[in-house]
């Protein structure tokens, strides 16, 4: 493999511009090279040097680095020297042939024997029972936290100082409980944020966790997935399947650092909303799971849940414009439509919400329906968009509603097809 290519398999420019680098230091020692390896030790910021080494059949790489991208800087730069000037040829250091045997024991095919089956199946349920365990455990500790909590009142929230703040986060982690560790997360950045609305938003978000923590017994769909148990994308796939015309109108692109997320709300003509979502690390942007802003013949697989169900992407048949696509004739039925999703996931904070007919304000701060009711809506680049393209007249617009505002994410002429704002 050149040079070339090596760089090529880097997450981000930042990392190949590192690698590049790091290829020309003097900080490297023991390097070495073999018909299965690279291997090496790259000089770091501590006393010990960092291992690095490669698995030559794929490419993957290794290295005792803090760093979260894969392939890291010195897993890259150590296929740089090699690709400009081999590494010696020699025996694998032991903790190289440690790595590469744990591979080849993970990438080797399973024993199907009856009994090696039932161990599996066996260790399977163990796994699971021991998991619900740790959950319990964690919601018990939620409770007294929460009741901690209410004895000191919201408004002494914005007083606590970070260590507190992790050491409830920390213990839903370690109890497994990451849907509740990411609820904490939340309510954390909603006090944080201050404003003159965080205290009724947070006491919003405590009485859900509060609810959460009362019905975590009732084993749910909707509960265990806001507990944090999820399904594989391997296991959706091989389950139910939605064919159908969709229309993407939607979407939210978010980023905590680490992971950037894009989240789609789809309409599907037969069966109404549905969302998909797709992750990115290292920097990079996540696509669409869906192309947006056209009308998509799929087969979509739905998970478990209630409406909208989140679904992962199958068979992709075509895509052609949008048509056309009616809307509630006003924001009383729209609101009213959500009474079952509500019932259903309680916890669901963004919801997707149509409205034929509708015009703004004269201060650009409503948007008015047929009958006169109005919904505050976002004053963001798509309320923009959707003056520039509307030019004042009546439209059927479609946003996410989070309760207070609405974000604008698609409008149309009244019946025609819709135009995707952003």
């Amino acid at each position: 493999m050149d040079a070339q290519a090596v760089l090529a398999l880097a997450p981000d420019s930042q990392v190949a511009s590192s690698a590049t680098r790091l290829a020309g230091s003097s900080g490297w020692s023991g390097s070495g090279r073999s018909a299965e390896a690279l291997w090496g030790q790259c000089k770091g910021s501590g006393r010990t040097p960092y291992r690095v080494c490669v698995d030559l059949a794929d490419r993957a790489a290794k290295c005792s680095c803090p760093s979260r991208k894969f392939p890291c800087k010195h897993g890259l730069a150590l296929q740089l020297l090699d690709a400009r000037d081999p590494l010696p040829e020699g025996e694998a250091p032991d903790w190289v042939v440690e790595w590469l045997d744990r591979r080849q024991k993970v990438a080797a095919p399973p024993d199907t024997s009856p009994e090696a089956e039932q161990r599996r199946a066996r260790a399977k349920e163990k796994t699971a029972r021991n998991r619900a365990e740790a959950v319990r455990g964690g919601v018990a500790g939620l409770a007294d936290w929460l009741a901690d909590v209410a004895a000191a009142g919201i408004a002494g929230l914005p007083a606590r100082d970070a260590a507190w703040w992790h050491a409830i986060g920390a213990r839903m982690v370690d109890a497994q409980a990451k849907g509740l560790a990411t609820a904490l997360e939340e309510l954390r950045s909603v006090v944080a944020a201050g404003g003159p609305e965080w205290a009724h938003e947070a006491a919003d978000r405590v009485g859900g966790l509060h609810l959460l923590a009362r019905l975590a017994g009732t084993d749910t769909d909707v509960v265990r997935r806001r507990l944090g148990f999820s399904v594989t994308e391997e296991e959706v796939r091989a389950g139910e399947s939605w064919s159908d015309r969709w229309l993407p109108l939607l979407k939210l692109e978010t980023d905590d650092g680490l992971v950037r997320t894009v989240r789609q709300w789809v309409w599907g003509r037969a069966h109404g909303w549905v969302t998909a979502v797709r992750h990115a690390g290292g920097g990079t942007r996540p696509l669409p799971p869906l192309a947006h802003g056209v009308e998509v013949r799929a087969v979509l697989h739905p998970y478990p849940g209630s409406a909208p169900r989140r679904v992962a992407v199958g068979d992709v048949a075509g895509e052609e414009p949008t048509s056309r696509l009616a809307a509630p004739p006003g924001w009383r039925e729209a609101l009213a439509g959500l009474v079952e999703t509500l019932e259903a996931d309680p916890w669901l904070r963004l919801h997707p919400l149509g409205c034929a007919g509708v015009r703004l304000t004269a201060d650009t701060r409503h948007l008015l329906d047929a009958a006169g009711r109005g919904l505050p809506v976002r004053d963001d680049q798509a309320l923009d968009q959707a003056i520039a393209l509307t030019a004042g007249d009546p439209f059927d617009a479609w946003g996410l509603w989070n309760g207070r505002e609405l974000r604008l994410g698609a409008v149309a002429e009244p019946g025609g097809a819709p135009e995707v704002l952003g």
